[in-house]
């Protein structure tokens, strides 16, 4: 207790600094964040925001009397000063330097001045160095003292364990984020300087000159749990130095200019790399839900409310809590995806002239999912199906994120047991642009036919997908949208005897570059939703058109049986060449999807063919690469 006690002690100005940043005087800043964000509420948070909102103190004070807090608390204005040993440390200190450094040019010399004295790093001079076997990193520490590492030498070199540990974790990110994940490299010239200090914040990176330097905690003692096998202390040392490392990277890329360097981005991304880098960490765990000290281990029923897990109707981005949102794409589609992102970024920099006009991060997203025949809309709706359908409550573990059983259990707005051969209608409360409301049902074995959604809104930009968990633990999913509609329908080819739960998320995707920048948030009070779920018999045989058309390079074909029989479905070139047999067998009565990969083949048109006992039909449709 007395170890905890300490560290609090330590934590609790700076932990205030970065909320008040993040909540209270950002979207005061020229790099807004947007204030929509959830961060724990606190009396000095609270009363700085109010300070400023009336216009009681001037953008600058406000920013001077936050450096205050994390710095010099001794110099606070009393009326912001509170009970200290009540919060978290800070998770990185490098949102609040970008902050600093993009409104440094508006401040006066005298807090400039100050600000720097207040937030520079110790002397190299009087402290001890230790270079990385990689050459790359020199590590400056102190051995006594406050700011002194933890002494155990296990190997007797005179160099602490702690600090050897360090210098593998800033070699091996160094590796993955630069040479193997192919990042801009970061480093100006070689050594580049890590330091070690006492501090509240796990760590932070600074601007030096062209390039930047980062400072660690000294020992982590006393900070939030983790998995790594090592330990907490290990963990948190690992998980920092990938982190820093990548806004080192940031850095680099655009000086932290432009959206792209915005809290809420920027924050996220380098979370992420604590994932990637150091996978048996998850202490980005601690975002995403609480801790339970009494069972030692995460409350899997209590997701942390500013995550997409605890509040699907905030819309992302969200700093750190919505890490989860760029994991979706580093799984779905490989790290070169965000390689590439930040290279549109880098590329946009070096040839625009003013900071406002820097290329949006999520216009960055857009381009590279444009570029490989994706839409951004349609990755936003099943990014949130992931999110729905995670946690061990579900247990679905063919569908969504790779750890999503050990993920927390998403809040749902509604929870439904369908009656057997029943419809039911459900109103749903207004969403905000970017967010999304999470539905689950239970489904009936005693239902007749297959499952169909009808979603009406009040507007537009609107979409909505559901995934079906079977009985035999497998799944499947199902989107629809089209943004100038506000009347859709999925018509599945699921059965109800097999199905044990749907779970369905409906999102307003917005004007999706609009919504996504974090300047521009809106809740419509008078928007409406009513979301109907049926059981659906065909009547009659049906072939559709299939969709998308024209496509690349996948597409679906749908009909529907009024009754069991034998179906064939083949697939031919413009000159009559069969290309594939994608059917061939007895299907029952319903309604069924076909789905065909063109991948190999050349633009063109094609022809598809269903044959049953009774008729064959042929419809065109086209490859566009």
């Amino acid at each position: 207790m007395e170890t905890m006690g300490k560290f609090f002690r330590q934590i609790g100005f700076f932990t205030l600094f970065c909320v008040i940043l993040l909540s209270g005087l950002t979207p005061f800043l020229q790099a807004q964040s947007h204030q929509h964000i959830r961060v724990t509420d606190h009396p000095v948070l609270s009363a700085i925001n109010q300070e400023v909102e009336s216009g009681n103190i001037s953008r600058e004070e406000a920013i001077l009397q936050s450096i205050y807090a994390g710095f010099a608390p001794e110099r606070l204005d009393s009326k912001y000063h509170y009970e200290r040993g009540e919060s978290l440390p800070i998770r990185c200190f490098t949102p609040i330097l970008m902050e600093y450094e993009n409104t440094k040019d508006e401040l006066s010399a005298g807090t400039v001045s100050e600000v720097e004295a207040l937030t520079s790093s110790p002397s190299s001079a009087d402290m001890q160095s230790y270079r990385s076997p990689s050459g790359n990193f020199i590590l400056h520490y102190d051995m006594e003292g406050e700011d002194a590492v933890p002494l155990e030498d296990s190997d007797g070199d005179e160099v602490p364990d702690y600090i050897e540990k360090a210098a593998f974790a800033a070699d091996s990110s160094y590796r993955y984020e630069v040479e193997k994940i192919g990042f801009m490299d970061f480093l100006k010239s070689k050594p580049y300087e890590i330091y070690f200090q006492n501090f509240g914040l796990y760590g932070r990176t600074r601007s030096s000159g062209s390039t930047t330097i980062i400072d660690i905690h000294n020992d982590f003692e006393g900070f939030p749990e983790n998995t790594h096998p090592e330990g907490n202390q290990t963990g948190a040392l690992y998980a920092t130095i990938a982190h820093e490392i990548k806004h080192a990277i940031q850095y680099a890329t655009n000086r932290w200019e432009g959206e792209a360097g915005n809290t809420v981005w920027s924050e996220m991304d380098a979370t992420l790399m604590e994932e990637i880098v150091f996978d048996d960490v998850n202490d980005y765990y601690n975002y995403i839900m609480q801790y339970d000290k009494e069972t030692d281990d995460w409350d899997r029923d209590e997701p942390r409310r500013s995550s997409i897990f605890g509040s699907p109707e905030d819309p992302t981005p969200g700093s750190y809590n919505h890490i989860t949102w760029m994991l979706y794409f580093a799984e779905s589609y490989g790290m070169q995806f965000w390689v590439d992102v930040w290279r549109i970024i880098r590329e946009d920099y070096l040839i625009t002239d003013h900071e406002e006009n820097l290329i949006p991060f999520i216009d960055a997203v857009e381009q590279v999912l444009n570029n490989d025949g994706k839409n951004l809309r349609n990755e936003h709706i099943k990014n949130h199906l992931w999110h729905a359908a995670a946690g061990p409550n579900l247990e679905i573990s063919d569908f969504g994120f790779e750890e999503g059983p050990e993920y927390p259990n998403s809040n749902f707005s509604e929870s439904i047991y369908l009656e057997p051969n029943d419809s039911i209608s459900i109103d749903l409360r207004e969403l905000n642009s970017l967010a999304a409301t999470y539905i689950n049902v239970s489904a009936s074995t005693l239902s007749l036919g297959q499952p169909k959604f009808n979603l009406q809104a009040s507007q537009n930009n609107i979409g909505f997908g559901v995934v079906a968990k079977f009985r035999d633990k497998s799944s499947d999913y199902l989107i629809s949208l089209d943004p100038n509609l506000n009347e859709q329908s999925i018509q599945s080819t699921w059965y109800w005897k097999d199905l044990e739960q749907l779970i369905i998320a409906v999102i307003d995707i917005g004007e999706i570059g609009d919504a996504f920048n974090v300047n521009n948030y809106k809740s419509d009070n008078n928007f409406k939703l009513n979301l109907k779920i049926s059981s659906v018999i065909p009547e009659s045989d049906l072939i559709a058109q299939n969709y998308p058309n024209p496509f690349n390079p996948t597409t679906n074909i749908k009909f529907a049986l009024t009754e069991q029989k034998n179906v064939t479905v083949e697939v031919y070139d413009r000159i009559g060449r069969k290309i594939s047999t994608l059917v061939d067998e007895q299907l029952s009565r319903g309604f069924h999807t076909v789905r065909f990969d063109g991948t190999g083949l050349a633009s063109g048109v094609y022809f598809y063919r269903i044959v049953t006992d009774q008729a064959a039909v042929t419809r065109k449709m086209v490859l566009v690469k």
